[in-house]
């Protein structure tokens, strides 16, 4: 039997057991709160240093982990289990960003860290947080990115890593078909400590806005590529993240949503 959908309000059911990995960071700590809001218990995990530099969040509880230690990352997912027993729905946020840098310029150990993050990592939590997802309503949310599909020069680090999350949804999605399903956010730009040099680890940049990372000109070319004309904010991608943890996409799997104002059109 399907579950039913609530239409008024297509996010998860209230009392719904989330787990949002990454949970200090920019978009993270937005779902956290969003989360909370729709009457979820929400579980926050993440590095110590972002965990103290983000503060606590009212509501939440925050776990330590670090997403490229297999062992940090089966602590946790203990952790969890001892807690809740099952979960509803985890939503794997955790990445690190990086900065336009040409290929031949691009340090091997640099390009080993950000796959680590953005693309280990994922395997490693989802593979240890799996055996504790309801059955037949439970769902995983992936954060991936636009330039997975619309890659630009100097980012090929990143966009490698966030296309292999992509790839890494889809088979998944296959394997935990009928019982679990698995989806993919991808935003474009979005206004976070992030986008201006955070290493989304919990080491943020120095106060600067996004005009005054990329400079005038380059910041206007960037809006210039946006048919809606500005950045995302967090809660832009928290909203269908949370839409696909509930039943209104009890049909979907496998899918990628693409939330990035027009910048990349399939």
């Amino acid at each position: 039997m399907h579950e039913k959908i609530d239409f008024p309000r297509l996010g998860p059911v209230p009392g719904s057991k989330i787990v949002v990995v990454g949970g200090h960071g920019g978009i993270g700590a937005a779902l956290c709160r969003r989360a909370l809001e729709t009457g979820a218990e929400v579980l926050a995990l993440d590095t110590p240093t972002a965990i103290a530099e983000g503060g606590p969040i009212p509501g939440v509880t925050s776990l330590p982990i670090d997403v490229t230690d297999p062992g940090s990352v089966t602590a946790a997912a203990a952790e969890v289990g001892e807690r809740w027993g099952e979960i509803d729905s985890f939503a794997y946020v955790s990445g690190i960003g990086d900065q336009d840098t040409s290929l031949m310029d691009y340090p091997v150990e640099r390009w080993d860290q950000v796959q680590s993050v953005n693309l280990r990592g994922a395997f490693l939590v989802t593979k240890a947080l799996v055996p504790a997802i309801t059955r037949g309503t439970g769902s995983i949310v992936l954060i991936g990115s636009t330039v997975a599909v619309q890659p630009p020069p100097g980012l090929a680090a990143y966009s490698a890593s966030k296309a292999g999350v992509v790839a890494f949804a889809k088979a998944v999605a296959k394997e935990l078909a009928p019982d679990i399903r698995v989806n993919v956010v991808s935003p474009g730009i979005t206004e976070t400590p992030f986008l201006v040099g955070g290493s989304g680890q919990g080491h943020a940049h120095q106060e600067v806005s996004a005009e005054q990372w990329f400079g005038e000109e380059a910041y206007r070319k960037r809006l210039q590529m946006i048919l809606l004309g500005r950045f995302a904010e967090p809660d832009d991608i928290v909203a269908p993240t949370l839409f696909l943890m509930g039943p209104g996409a009890r049909y979907m799997t496998g899918q990628t949503i693409h939330v990035n104002g027009g910048l990349y059109l399939p």
